[in-house]
């Protein structure tokens, strides 16, 4: 029996994504304790791990989570900041709010290299790498880059020239070839400038929809038991792919490219002015370190006003798919409060960007209009000296214009764009390291055909933030059982099925099918043969056929026809003009709770899978449909195939030859479905309930 303590270092090397070898606790004493200060540092010389690495500052929020210890508590995960002083932390008693102090201890084990997941990707640099995969876009950018700025170079020197050489002279030939010449550059700039700008928004587009499929994709891989509690946050992250890719086609993009043709353009214009060039050299800097300070100042606010944004948009999400609920149990003005605070937040960091970008709009300007003065001082200066000549102080006053201008001018968009654009990048980040069905670098098992011979061994799982959860020590379900599944409201039914379907990630111990961990198992031979039916099924958009045939080769019209008269769908297909056909609205809006249910078992049906989790298939059915639904699901499964079906009517017992009783997360009673019965019959006073008395030490059952 492991302690306390090493349950919640591998909680924790779970959540952190170190893959900790099922015996690598075996050393480790078993009386450790929570509340023992130094459990950590035996337990890393126990097990040969290097001593825990601890934390003595204020952590960053970007730094957790941590083990912490408290001495009123014990241990426990540190897993984020409530606000700016209080520390939320997860121990044995629940979740404590406990403010900062330098006596709580944080520390980190220091697993060994090798249980180390591998480091997970950063969304700028998936970016950049698909950027960089662009090499035809790179070369006639640089080259355009290159041509457009030398055509603004030759802008100053067709000045030079003119007031040099054609106004002293009257040399009306001169001017016409020069401007000729000029008028020509000037042509192939604007052809240059629009091709670039076309060319990168074209290129643009298509990095957005290689990137809006790798994300849309990452998103359906995040494990169900790891995503967030709100659905409408975590699809408003995905929303800033729009703002990085208005960042990457936006004119202040290019001025980046601009960069390094600015500190050309001043040695340039130290050649033809001499010291008139110390000006912008000094402005130039002050500039970008200007940048660089308003958008450190306006960070915490972007992040603020990006991190309300994805709430009211799960606000408006929730309030739309609850409607029903809201309308009918007045809760219009609750909802409408949330959202009048999440605008009012969003509005008052947003109004702290405007301020600062304002501020810094008024200072690039007040530097720009210093460099030009600079600029005529000292070339007045070296005029009178005979060091410049007029033409000269015009050019130098281009060449600045040209270092100082659609730069420094476009600083403050840049830095606001910038802001919103790395918020962005933060909010895909953290979806990139939630967990996925199969982590990157793992190689799934391939199971052509799974014989469903299920086996727990020690599976615990509980949600976060939950006190409590299942703990299954031992469960073995043969192939080819038809087990029911029984207990009281949250007894941990539902969560066990998940599990045992592979879509919750057993958090510690294993879940075998025919010897195989679960979780190592190709997702596509899983699912294709093993299929889960939740309590409440969701349909997509589309068509009714589209639903029924979901993940599966169409069968054609007939054979769909065939089960859906068993199920009972055939009269939803029979008096709807489409048939099947029949369009279907977000989320099987449109059909009803029990029509929607028909729609999963038809398709469960048509599937053939040799694995059938059922939760409470037909809670919204009639008794009569109820009855023929699950004689058509339990024929349609081969003999060796194996199903297991929740149920909180014990009629329906009938279909199966085992049943398994859980109350509290546990397993209390299994065996043979009339045994078990018999034991679940109310007793004579004085005698207890199976149910409630403590599971049997080592039940011998078929599913044992």
């Amino acid at each position: 029996m492991t302690s306390p303590f090493v349950e919640l270092v591998h909680a924790f090397s779970l959540r952190v994504g170190a893959r900790l070898p099922p015996d690598w606790a075996n050393n480790a004493r078993a009386d450790l304790s929570l509340d023992d200060q130094d459990a950590l540092a035996e337990l890393s010389v126990a097990v040969d791990w290097s001593p825990p690495a601890l934390t003595t500052r204020k952590p960053k929020p970007q730094h957790f989570p941590f083990l912490a210890f408290t001495p009123s508590s014990g241990w426990g995960i540190a897993d984020q900041w409530v606000d700016k002083n209080d520390l939320r932390i997860l121990t044995a008693h629940g979740i404590v709010t406990t403010p900062w102090d330098e006596v709580i201890q944080l520390a980190r084990p220091s697993f060994p290299a090798s249980t180390q997941a591998p480091a997970s990707m950063r969304a700028f640099s998936i970016f950049a790498k698909a950027l960089l995969g662009q090499r035809r876009l790179l070369v006639e950018a640089t080259v355009a880059t290159v041509v457009l700025n030398m055509i603004a170079l030759a802008t100053s020197f067709y000045s030079m020239q003119v007031y040099d050489r054609v106004v002293p002279q009257s040399g009306f030939d001169t001017l016409w070839v020069l401007t000729v010449g000029m008028v020509l550059a000037l042509v192939v700039e604007f052809l240059l400038r629009t091709a670039r700008a076309l060319l990168v928004d074209r290129e643009a587009g298509d990095i957005d929809a290689q990137m809006s499929e790798f994300f849309f994709a990452r998103m359906q891989a995040v494990r169900l038991d790891a995503r967030p509690s709100g659905i409408g946050t975590m699809a408003a992250q995905l929303r800033g792919l729009d703002q990085i890719r208005s960042m990457m086609t936006s004119a202040s993009f290019f001025v980046l490219a601009d960069l390094p043709f600015a500190i050309f353009f001043i040695f340039v214009m130290a050649s033809i002015g001499g010291k008139a060039a110390l000006v912008p050299l000094a402005i130039f800097p002050i500039s970008l370190i200007a940048a660089y300070a308003f958008a450190r100042l306006i960070r915490n606010d972007t992040n603020k006003a990006q991190e309300n944004g994805n709430r009211k948009n799960g606000i408006l999400v929730e309030a739309l798919d609850a409607a029903e609920t809201i309308k009918s149990n007045v809760g219009g003005w609750h909802m409408l409060s949330g959202w009048n605070r999440l605008v009012d937040r969003v509005h008052d960091h947003d109004q702290r960007v405007r301020r600062w970008s304002t501020i810094a709009g008024s200072t690039f300007g007040f530097l720009q209009q210093v460099s030009y003065v600079g600029v005529m001082v000292i070339g007045v200066s070296l005029i009178s000296t005979g060091e410049l000549t007029m033409g000269g102080l015009i050019a130098c006053s281009i060449i600045c214009g040209r270092i100082n201008g659609p730069l420094v001018a476009s600083l403050p968009n840049l830095v606001v764009q910038w802001g919103y654009t790395r918020s962005s990048l933060e909010a895909l980040d953290h979806l990139l390291a939630m967990p996925t069905e199969h982590p990157d670098g793992t190689t799934p098992i391939r199971v052509s055909k799974i014989m469903p011979q299920i086996k727990l061994e020690a599976v615990t799982f509980k949600h976060r933030g939950a006190r409590d959860g299942i703990d299954i020590p031992a469960l073995n379900i043969p192939t080819g059982a038809r087990v029911g599944l029984i207990g009281p409201v949250g007894s941990g039914k539902s969560t066990l099925m998940r599990v045992m379907a592979g879509l919750y990630r057993a958090q510690s111990g294993l879940v075998l099918i025919n010897g195989v961990d679960i979780g190592q198992i190709a997702e596509a031979d899983l699912r294709s043969q093993c299929c889960s039916i939740p309590q409440e099924y969701s349909l997509i958009s589309g068509t009714l056929r589209e639903n029924i045939v979901l993940g599966l080769p169409d069968p054609g019209d007939e054979a769909i026809m065939a089960v859906a008269t068993e199920t009972g769908l055939a009269t939803v297909i029979q008096n709807h003009p489409s048939g099947l056909n029949l369009p279907i609205m977000e989320g099987g809006r449109g059909l009803s709770g029990g029509q929607r249910t028909l729609v999963g078992l038809t398709r469960a049906i048509l599937a053939k899978p040799r694995l059938l989790l059922l939760d409470e298939p037909t809670a919204n059915l009639d008794q009569e449909t109820e009855m023929r639904v699950l004689s058509a699901l339990f024929n349609a499964v081969e003999p060796d195939g194996t199903i297991i079906m929740t149920t909180h009517k014990l009629q329906l017992l009938r279909f199966v030859n085992d049943v398994v009783v859980m109350t509290g997360g546990k397993i209390v009673l299994n065996g043979p479905t009339n045994a078990v019965l018999e034991k679940l019959r109310p007793k004579p006073s004085g005698q207890t309930n199976p149910v409630a008395a403590p599971a049997p030490s080592a039940p011998k059952n078929r599913v044992s």
